[in-house]
Order: structure tokens, then C-alpha cells, then sequence
């Protein structure tokens, strides 16, 4: 999914105390070489610096750098591509203590409505969480989320996931008018491998109007044994 413009209309003017502040209580569990480069950078006006600032920290994996990603992925003050960075390393990370937040800023409609691309990436970031009901359950109402992008997202994170719990909403899905969806709802389908989704598949192989789903469909149900 491509990243797309959003607005940001909340200052920030309070945001350099703020991080100040943050870096300091996380700075015992932050230590690496470059660590106080990467803070200074952290505490920088420019979102760009601050973006970087967080690329570099996925060189670290210490808990004080979940903590540090966390405060910047819950920020309410940050930018959005910034916090974007953030989730997706926290996805990353697979560290369960980040699926709180995640699902928090997932449910939160101040990220939705400031940036849809924020409910997106968290969407695919909690794709990397395994066996945990509330995330499958999160997944499976994102599938009905207003934002194109999310309902994707949601879908292909519920394909890496796998719990069959997903089975029956990702067969609805197939129903969509979307293309995309129904190619991501396919592709998921293929990927859990329960037998409920053959018949569905089924039909979209025979019936469907897109050529190109049809052929997924056809491709994927080879793969069912």
C-alpha cells in the first residue's frame, strides 16, 4: 500500500518538553552505540530528523526501545508519517507488550479521522501478532472499516495470523465490489487453508467478472488439498 497525504491540525508547540521528558525515563534501558545521537535527533523540530531518528531504531532491541517506539507510535502531538514508522517497528518487533497500544490507536477515531493511513499500518503491524482473540476480533471488524486501505490491511493480516475464526468473515468478503479486497480475501483464504472457503472460491473462479480474480481464485483453490 502506498503511503498518501494527511492532515495534521494539532501544534506541537509543547512537543520538545514532552520528549525531553520521555527520553529520559527510557535512557537506563537505551544504550548502544549512537543511542544519544538518535535522542537529540528524536527531540528535533524536523519531523524528517525525527522519522530517521526512529528508522535507526530498529538497529536496537532493547525493551528501553519498545518503550521509546511506543511513546512516539501513542504520541497525540506527533506527526503522522513519524508515527506510521513507529507502529510499523513495533509490528516488527512481534513484542507482545505493544498489542495494547496497537489495538488502542487501531480503535482510536482521532488517528482515523486526523490520517486513515495510521489505522492502516496498524492493521498490517498487528498482523504479526499470533494467537491473541482480541487482535483476530480487531482484524475481523477492520474488514468492514470505511477505508479501503484498512479493509485490505485487515484482510491480508488475518491471512499472515491465520486463525480460523477469520474463515467466515473473509468468505463474506469475497462478496465485495472491490477487486482488491476480493484478490486480498482470496489470497487469505488460500493461505488459512480451511475446506469451507473451497466452494466460495469456487464460484468466483466460475462467475466473477474480473479476470484477474477469477484467476486467483482458480490458482488458489490448487492449493487445497
Amino acid at each position: 500500500m502506498s503511503q498518501f497525504n494527511c492532515r495534521s491540525i494539532f501544534s506541537r508547540m509543547f512537543y520538545s518538553v514532552f520528549l525531553v521528558l520521555m527520553l529520559f525515563a527510557v535512557s537506563m534501558g537505551f544504550a548502544a552505540d549512537g543511542s544519544d545521537k538518535i535522542k537529540a535527533d528524536l527531540n528535533s523540530s524536523n519531523w524528517e530528523v525525527r522519522r530517521a531518528a526512529v528508522e535507526k531504531l530498529n538497529n536496537f532491541k532493547d525493551e528501553g526501545t519498545i518503550d521509546l517506539l511506543m511513546q512516539v507510535a501513542g504520541s497525540r502531538v506527533e506527526y503522522w508519517p513519524v508515527k506510521i514508522k513507529a507502529i510499523t517497528l513495533l509490528g516488527d518487533s512481534a513484542n507482545p507488550r505493544a498489542v495494547e497500544l496497537l489495538l488502542s490507536i487501531f480503535n482510536d477515531p482521532f488517528n482515523n479521522w486526523e490520517c486513515p493511513a495510521i489505522k492502516s499500518y496498524t492493521a498490517l503491524a498487528l498482523g504479526n501478532f499470533k494467537g491473541n482473540a482480541k487482535v483476530v476480533d480487531t482484524l475481523i471488524s477492520g474488514i468492514n472499516d470505511r477505508e479501503l486501505f484498512t479493509r485490505e490491511a485487515s484482510i491480508q493480516s488475518l491471512g499472515r495470523i491465520g486463525d480460523r475464526a477469520a474463515v467466515l468473515p473473509l468468505i463474506a468478503a469475497l462478496n465485495n465490489d472491490n477487486s482488491a479486497i476480493k484478490l486480498s480475501a482470496i489470497k487469505a483464504l488460500e493461505t488459512i487453508g480451511d475446506p469451507q472457503a473451497i466452494p466460495h472460491l469456487r464460484r468466483i473462479a466460475e462467475n466473477d467478472k474480473d479476470s484477474v480474480v477469477k484467476s486467483q481464485a482458480k490458482a488458489a483453490l490448487n492449493n487445497f488439498h
